[in-house]
């Protein structure tokens, strides 16, 4: 299985802060709290659970692995229960 690499902005320092992951398909790690809702309502499987071990938040994170095929629904961005996701146009 391939391991794909996600672009990561903003500030970092595991485990408190993990920063944004994804550019089209943005999840600020910092206040995903590991609800799953995106993972379960995304048609196209955008999203895979990511570890954080010890984050104070969640120990898991709804990472945009896939977010090429994003085709914008915005269900993610709309469900999600912390406002964590942000999509823009490619």
């Amino acid at each position: 299985m391939e391991t794909i690499q996600v672009k990561v902005w903003g500030e970092v320092k595991p485990p408190d802060k993990l920063g944004i992951h994804g550019t089209d398909v943005a999840v600020d790690f910092d206040a995903c709290d590991g609800d799953g809702t995106c993972i379960n309502l995304c048609p196209v499987s955008v999203f895979e659970w990511f570890e954080t071990p010890s984050n104070p938040l969640s120990e898991k994170k709804s990472d945009p692995v896939n977010e090429t095929a994003c085709i914008q629904c915005m269900a993610c961005e709309m469900q999600c229960p912390t406002k964590a996701i942000k999509v823009t146009s490619p």
